[in-house]
């Protein structure tokens, strides 16, 4: 084959490979939560029949559990310091390759990460009060 024809065939298997990974694990993840979704009716189904009591639903069930109301300040001080050391190292990194000029623009993710440590020292305090953390 002509190196030509290789060079052209690389580029676009890698984006219908990277597609099509993407949507092979977006059809496995629905296909386990119907799954789960089906198991936990039938259950609930034959506890309705046999007049027992009704199992609580399970928190991981149909995306409860993932929002900003289950925000911890685990998560935010992780994300927190991940942004923050990313924007530094942008920060320093263009610098040095440009000027300040560009760098400037490193200190954004630095920015959102020193947000999400705020977020997460309220959060910390909210926890350790036992009060509802704010959104």
């Amino acid at each position: 084959m002509d190196p030509g024809v290789i060079a052209v065939f690389i580029p676009i298997v890698a984006i219908v490979m990277s597609i099509g990974i993407g949507m092979q694990f977006l059809w496995s993840e629905h296909k386990r939560k119907a799954q789960l979704l089906e198991q936990n009716h039938r259950e609930r189904m034959h506890a309705i029949e046999k007049g027992v009591e009704l199992p609580p639903l399970p928190p991981h069930l149909v995306g409860v559990g993932n929002g900003p109301a289950t925000a911890s300040a685990a998560k935010s001080l992780r994300s927190g310091i991940m942004l923050t050391l990313i924007g530094i190292l942008l920060y320093v990194a263009i610098y040095v390759a440009g000027g300040l000029e560009g760098a400037l623009f490193g200190l954004i993710p630095a920015a959102v990460g020193v947000a999400n440590l705020v977020y997460a020292a309220i959060l910390w305090k909210a926890e350790k009060e036992g009060r509802k953390a704010p959104l």
